[in-house]
């Protein structure tokens, strides 16, 4: 009888679980709007995001001290007139590195390319071919970028060229230890079109006007509304590039959105997961307790 009656009340603490993490709202679940801009922009439009603010530090890297080392450090500041802009003083950092098995150098997979068809747009960009390409077998190839900032509170927008877009060509984006965005060029191909017939097809560069006509190029945002964008990694499964540019940091305030939203993956809600958590937790004892005779 005893036995009966503290199952029955687990029972109806697992219910009471899961009712509230059916409704639970975490203490801070970002707010986070992915976008991709106008057809033929491999950057920021940087008057649009900067309308309205009464703050609003950028810069951005386009690679060219990057040797192809393991490890980089940018300070967002090398990409030249127009592309570098701290008002108020701030001061970017990014650390770019290969992720845990992701091979660098001639013949790996995260590596340096010099402009051409498919990438760059003033120069050199980072390609990061999933494994089947190089011959390694099955996998993810990544590498991560973590950012840091001073003098303002933190970074809530990024932003990348994307060109010659494939499937396999994934973001996953970090507020602290908090996932707050999921991103599948997937998705992004699905909403661009095909080609030909896509306005998005073919590169936009003027070295390489119109070349490599049967993929698409286009420029991605990344808005954190409500907090702030801690880390990117980049990851590449498939037999295929990932090569994206011109990557762009910045402090807005206030942040807005904008251009076309991207149809992002579903992100679980922190508090949520907590409490499913102890749900499950309490279910696995259920089903393991034996009755007491």
């Amino acid at each position: 009888m005893i036995a009966s009656v503290n199952r029955n009340a687990l029972i109806r603490f697992i219910a009471a679980l899961l009712t509230v993490a059916a409704s639970v709202v975490p203490a801070r679940a970002d707010n986070v709007q992915v976008t991709y801009s106008s057809a033929g922009q491999t950057g920021p439009d940087i008057a649009a995001l900067c309308a309205g603010a009464t703050v609003c530090d950028y810069g951005m890297e386009n690679f060219s001290a990057w040797t192809g080392s393991r490890t980089f450090v940018s300070k967002f500041n090398d990409a030249g007139t127009g592309t570098f802009n701290t008002p108020s003083g701030a001061s970017f950092t990014g650390t770019y590195a290969a992720g845990p098995g992701t091979t660098t150098g001639y013949g790996g997979e995260w590596i340096k390319q010099a402009q051409n068809i498919y990438g760059g747009v003033s120069g050199a960009y980072p390609e990061l071919f999933g494994p089947p390409a190089v011959g390694a077998g099955s996998g993810t190839a990544s590498y991560t970028l973590s950012l840091t900032s001073i003098g303002v509170p933190g970074i809530n927008y990024f932003g990348l060229w994307i060109s010659a877009l494939d499937p396999y060509n994934n973001l996953t984006v970090y507020d602290g230890s908090n996932l707050i965005a999921q991103f599948d060029s997937a998705t992004l191909l699905a909403q661009l079109g095909t080609c030909p017939g896509s306005d998005y097809c073919g590169n936009p560069t003027a070295a390489q006007q119109g070349a490599d006509s049967g993929e698409l190029f286009a420029f991605v945002n990344i808005f954190d509304l409500t907090g702030f964008i801690t880390k990117v990694i980049f990851s590449n499964n498939g037999s295929s590039g990932f090569e994206s540019a011109n990557h762009t940091v910045a402090y807005i305030d206030p942040v807005h959105a904008l251009g076309t939203p991207v149809n992002t993956l579903a992100v679980p809600e922190p508090g949520a997961v907590a409490v499913f958590g102890v749900a499950l937790v309490s279910l696995g004892m259920l089903r393991h307790r034996r009755p007491t005779r």
